[in-house]
């Protein structure tokens, strides 16, 4: 059976946070090529999804939420702008990419359970297509929430087995410490049955959906046996995502139970 190839780009890396709705159009394009290098050579099973960046936490957090409908509309909007950049470079390189609207597909139930309507999803990624997913509001029966593009790839990869989930970051994996701090140590494995080992810090920014120990945390509670490798690496890292899409080792912080 193959394997799919599931890609997050964190928002920090395909757009500059520090300014309101500011894309990194140079990594934009390197990272677009890398993709369509990899479709085209040795992964034609790819689903990326995206972080909101300058885009979506600002919106939020300029809103105080998502719970009015100006908010709403709104952060929408905005993440399907970013949405529409990452699409439009990855074709003009030569991957079949498409927009997938994260709130038409997830739904939170009631009792916090996520879902996904993922056959048209499974569908496209089987003929060939690179369907781009991004964090967004959704629906649910407790009212409109955020949902992080972490979640969303943790989700997915409970449908889309047996995959890789590949997580593209600013820094080069998970650190026993804040990276910025003296002596910071990149850790090459992490237990996510051992979380609390680690000391996890927000650098001086604060994620409308959570830093990293968030990241790990999803996968304590999405994880199967379906799950090839599970890694966290720097994207802004020339070369490291073909090289990843194409099976070669890269460094980083790989995740296990």
């Amino acid at each position: 059976m193959q394997v799919t190839n599931i890609l997050k780009l964190g928002g920090s890396v395909i757009t500059d946070k520090k300014k309101h709705y500011s894309v990194r159009y140079v990594e934009v394009y390197r990272i677009a090529q890398e993709i369509s290098l990899a479709y085209n050579k040795c992964s034609k099973r790819i689903v990326i999804v995206h972080g909101g960046g300058s885009f979506g936490h600002i919106t939020v957090t300029e809103h105080g939420g998502v719970e009015g409908l100006a908010a709403l509309s709104q952060v929408v909007y905005f993440m399907r702008e970013l949405n529409t950049v990452m699409v439009d470079a990855l074709n003009a390189y030569g991957a079949p990419a498409i927009p997938v609207d994260t709130h038409a597909i997830f739904y939170r139930s009631c009792e916090g359970d996520l879902h996904c309507f993922c056959k048209p999803l499974e569908e496209a990624i089987g003929k060939g297509a690179v369907p781009v997913l991004y964090g967004d509001v959704i629906f649910g029966c407790r009212g409109v929430e955020v949902l992080s593009g972490d979640e969303i790839v943790w989700k997915l990869s409970t449908v889309l087995k047996p995959c890789k989930i590949l997580f593209a970051s600013d820094v080069d994996g998970v650190y026993d410490r804040p990276p910025n701090e003296a002596g910071a140590r990149l850790l090459k494995v992490v237990k996510l049955s051992n979380l609390e080992a680690i000391e996890f810090g927000s650098r001086g920014r604060t994620d409308v959906t959570g830093e990293m120990r968030a990241k790990l945390l999803y996968g304590l509670k999405y994880w199967h046996g379906g799950i090839v490798e599970a890694l966290i690496f720097n994207g802004l890292k020339k070369g490291r995502i073909y090289n990843v899409l194409c099976g070669r080792d890269i460094p980083g912080t790989r995740v296990i139970l």
